[in-house]
C-alpha cells in the first residue's frame, strides 16, 4: 500500500496569499488567506499578470503539486480554464447534495460567466434548495477549481464571498475572468 505524502504550500498571487494542501493523488484544500486580502488595495490589479509565486512549502513539489501550480498560473494569466489539477478531497466526492452542487458549479459553468443560487440549485434538480446551495459554496474546500466566486444573488448582487472577508476578491475574480472570456465589463 502507497503512503499519502503530504506537500504545502504558500503561494503569492495576484489575490493575495493562497495557502494549499496536497497528498499525492491530488488538491486536498485551498485557502485563500483571509487576514492578508480583506484590504482591497493588496490586491493586483494589473489583469492577465500571472505572476503566482511559491514563497513556502513544505513536503515534495511533486507533479500534482506542479500541475496546480501550472493551473494556477495559466487562471491568473488569461483566465482560461485548463485541464483542472488533480483533486483529493472527500467532499467533492461524496454522493450527498454538497458534492453534487460543487461538482455542478466546477463542471457546468464557464470563465466570464455567473449563474444565481437559483439557477445552480436547478443544475442540481433541486430549484428550492438555494439555501442549500449557499451551505454548499461554504464547504467548498477547493476555492477558485471549483469557483463558487461566480455565484450571485439572484438580483445580481456578489453576495458573501468568504462570509464578507472577500468580496473585493470576488469582484476582481470576477473582472478578471470577464476580461479573460472578452466579456464587457
Amino acid at each position: 500500500m502507497s503512503q499519502n505524502v503530504m506537500s504545502a504550500v504558500v503561494l503569492q498571487t495576484p489575490i493575495g496569499i493562497i495557502h494549499s494542501t496536497h497528498t499525492s493523488k491530488g488538491v486536498q484544500s485551498i485557502k485563500l488567506d483571509q487576514s492578508y486580502n480583506e484590504n482591497p488595495t493588496i490586491i493586483n490589479k494589473n489583469f492577465g499578470a500571472s505572476n503566482v509565486e511559491v514563497i513556502d512549502h513544505s513536503g515534495p513539489l511533486d507533479e500534482n503539486v506542479k500541475s496546480f501550480i501550472d493551473w494556477l498560473k495559466a487562471f491568473f494569466g488569461d483566465g482560461q480554464m485548463r485541464s483542472l489539477p488533480a483533486i483529493d478531497n472527500e467532499i467533492i466526492d461524496k454522493q450527498n447534495f454538497t458534492g453534487l452542487v460543487l461538482r455542478t458549479l466546477m463542471m457546468k459553468t464557464s470563465c466570464g460567466s455567473t449563474l444565481s443560487y437559483a439557477d445552480l440549485a436547478k443544475l442540481c434538480n433541486s430549484p428550492k434548495a438555494c439555501r442549500a446551495v449557499g451551505q454548499a459554496m461554504r464547504a467548498n474546500p477547493i476555492p477558485l477549481i471549483v469557483p463558487c466566486h461566480r455565484v450571485v444573488g439572484s438580483n445580481g448582487k456578489l453576495g458573501h464571498y468568504m462570509s464578507g472577508k472577500g468580496d473585493n476578491i470576488k469582484a476582481w475574480l470576477l473582472d478578471h475572468e470577464k476580461m479573460a472570456a472578452g466579456v464587457a465589463l
